[in-house]
């Protein structure tokens, strides 16, 4: 279905590309008591000499043979390449009052005579300029008494292949010529406008909010583009302002700068992607233009000397536009594909004028490229619609994803709290068993209290292990359920990663060879000060020593290095223990998975302890990674950036207390029974 729609969208273009220009017409159809006078013409290639009384001697002199025909709208054959052409044609013998003459020509000076008088001049002759005079049309008033008189015209040109070309000679009363200059050109002339002020507000949009927005920019310098170069194309311009040469060159950069901002406008469309063929037409026209300036300005040659190697490139760049659109429609979103059709129409009725303009002799001043950028204009504000509407609609999808994140936000919030209250509510009673059975211990110790028959000391024991289990298993709960609520955040200071680390493992040496299993720690560097929050490292490194005597038998090993890698900083936690199943290494990290959960394991746990230390490596920028053979061991790895924080300096000595560091380590290893 979207093929068939493109198919016939390029069908429809194409229709009317051919029949819009197929209606013929002069400048004007409907001269009230006057006549467009095509037939009748004369020319003589050169220039004329003088007589003794200073008259050019081709003026009056009848049925001379040296004179031949031609027709106009057009300009006579130029057999010698000369710059100068004489034009006669005679003149009706209808009568009208206020008789004036419509004359319309290409950047040539000229002078018109009737009776052997000249009656009207435009331009600068015998000059060696190369600059342009002008493309304007003129209106000369004639004499009384003109009716059946020749008119003879001497013409000079800038570029001979250009010499005696006639784009209309009318002959009506000045105010009819003067109405239907008007007529012919208001719809071009209001296009023109429309097109410039849509730019002057783009630009202005941008100064006023202090916001540069390509899109906007190039948006806004296409349409200056396109209707600065109808204003300069078209007829009422010089009402406004009289200004040949001024006009003339403002049409040539006009027109050069379309398909330079129209590429700059595509691209930035379209995302960039396919700047090798807009952005390189841009550039190349860019330096067209920038030649033509130079060229012009050095009296080397005439800016409009390369128009055709323009027209060439032009119709090039359009059409393989058009190819690219084709090839790319389905690809694209809603707007992209409203704006590629506007762009097609755009780029036919492109390529239509410049073919119709350089191929048929008989071509009329009616362009189509004016309805193909209106077409287009009318395809960009669609394309402005369709995407507002479009954010509106993201807009709201986006207020209802912020009101449901908020909504979580407040759950999560809830939940952060109730855990609060639970573990307040938890801890305060561990902590009065906790401490009751200290005082039990103490008692007994000193004989305050004696009991008899069994020793009890080891129901002691395992009620204050299991005390701890719940202390761990209550903070664990809580700090999960903080890092999951974004609450918990790490307090970074500059430690000795390597001292933090040794000192760890220290405090729990004796425990673990006690338990029959040797540990051992090594390094490559005897200091690395990194950006690190000691607390947590801690906890991290007691986790996976606490699983590694978990998963070791007695005369297993256990080995805890750092290296220092230069941007990052390696610790591995390595045991020969019992090792974990290959299918299981994938799910050791997530939340409440047990490696071992038969019925006869001789340690307990919740299985939120890995998930937990994941997330706090990843707190530090860090990755965690194990290695593991069944029957042989497994390599925990901690991988840190090895980043100091530039405002504080380094701590050396770890601060906390042995009486503190065996608390933690009670806690941390109060799920292993000896």
């Amino acid at each position: 279905m979207k093929k068939i729609t493109v198919i016939s969208i390029v069908i429809l273009t194409l229709i009317l590309c051919v029949i819009i220009p197929s209606i013929k017409s002069s400048h004007f159809t409907n001269i009230e008591s006057g006549e467009a006078i095509n037939h009748g013409w004369e020319y003589r290639i050169g220039d004329s000499s003088k007589n003794s009384k200073g008259d050019f001697s081709w003026l009056n002199d009848g049925k001379n043979s040296l004179w031949k025909s031609f027709t106009a709208p057009g300009n006579p054959p130029n057999e010698n390449s000369s710059k100068f052409v004489w034009e006669r044609v005679k003149l009706p013998k209808s009568k009208i009052d206020d008789p004036s003459i419509y004359f319309y020509t290409y950047n040539q000076s000229f002078q018109f005579f009737i009776n052997g008088k000249q009656i009207y001049s435009f331009g600068q002759f015998d000059s060696n300029s190369v600059k342009l005079p002008g493309s304007f049309w003129h209106i000369i008033d004639l004499p009384q008494n003109y009716e059946g008189k020749y008119v003879y015209i001497r013409l000079e040109a800038v570029s001979p292949s250009d010499t005696g070309t006639i784009i209309n000679f009318e002959l009506g009363s000045k105010s009819n010529i003067l109405l239907n200059v008007i007529e012919s050109d208001i719809i071009s002339f209001s296009i023109a406008c429309l097109f410039l002020l849509l730019g002057i507000i783009g630009i202005l949009i941008c100064i006023i909010n202090l916001k540069y927005s390509k899109l906007i920019i190039y948006f806004s310098l296409c349409c200056i583009s396109a209707g600065g170069y109808f204003i300069s194309q078209g007829n009422m311009k010089q009402l406004f302002f009289y200004a040949p040469n001024f006009w003339e060159y403002a049409r040539i950069i006009f027109q050069y700068s379309i398909p330079i901002t129209f590429g700059l406008l595509i691209n930035e469309i379209l995302e960039h992607k396919y700047s090798y063929i807009y952005l390189r037409a841009a550039y190349f026209h860019m330096l067209l233009l920038l030649l033509s300036l130079i060229g012009d300005f050095l009296n080397v040659m005439p800016i409009n000397s390369t128009i055709y190697i323009f027209y060439f490139s032009f119709a090039l760049s359009m059409a393989m536009s058009i190819i690219t659109i084709l090839r790319c429609y389905t690809m694209w979103n809603k707007e992209i594909k409203i704006f590629v059709l506007g762009f097609t129409i755009l780029c036919f009725s492109g390529i239509y004028d410049i073919v119709n303009w350089n191929f048929n002799p008989s071509h009329s001043e009616n362009y189509v490229g004016q309805w193909g950028i209106f077409i287009f204009l009318i395809s960009l504000c669609m394309v402005v619609i369709v995407r507002y509407v479009r954010n509106q609609s993201e807009a709201a999808i986006v207020a209802e994803e912020l009101k449901s994140k908020e909504k979580s936000l407040l759950e999560s919030k809830q939940q952060v709290e109730f855990f609060a209250n639970i573990s307040h509510e938890l801890r305060t009673p561990l902590n009065i068993i906790l401490n009751t059975l200290q005082l039990f211990d103490l008692f007994i110790k000193d004989g305050s209290i004696k009991i008899e028959g069994k020793d009890t000391s080891n129901y002691f024991k395992i009620m204050k292990q299991n005390c701890y289990r719940l202390v761990k298993l209550v903070n664990n709960l809580i700090d999960i359920n903080r890092i999951d609520s974004g609450y918990l955040q790490p307090n970074f200071e500059n430690r000795d990663i390597v001292k933090v680390v040794e000192d760890i493992t220290q405090s729990v040496a004796d425990y673990i060879k006690s338990m029959g299993i040797s540990i051992v720690f090594d390094t490559n560097v005897e200091e690395k000060v990194i950006s690190c929050d000691m607390e947590k490292i801690e906890r991290i490194i007691l986790n996976f020593l606490s699983n590694a005597v978990k998963f070791s038998k007695e005369g297993s090993s256990i080995l805890v290095d750092v290296e220092d890698a230069g941007d990052i900083v390696n610790i591995s936690i390595k045991d020969t223990g019992i090792g974990i199943k290959e299918e299981k290494l994938k799910d050791i990290f997530g939340r409440f998975v047990q490696v071992d959960k038969s019925f006869t394991r001789n340690h307990e746990g919740s299985g939120i302890g890995l998930s937990l230390v994941k997330a706090l490596v990843e707190m530090h920028g860090g990755t965690i990674s194990v290695k593991s053979t069944l029957g042989e061991g497994s390599t925990f790895t901690i991988t840190l950036p090895a980043i100091k924080a530039e405002d504080k300096k380094p701590i050396l000595e770890g601060p906390e207390s042995t009486a503190i560091y065996v608390e933690k380590v009670n806690i941390e290893f109060s799920d292993i029974y000896s």
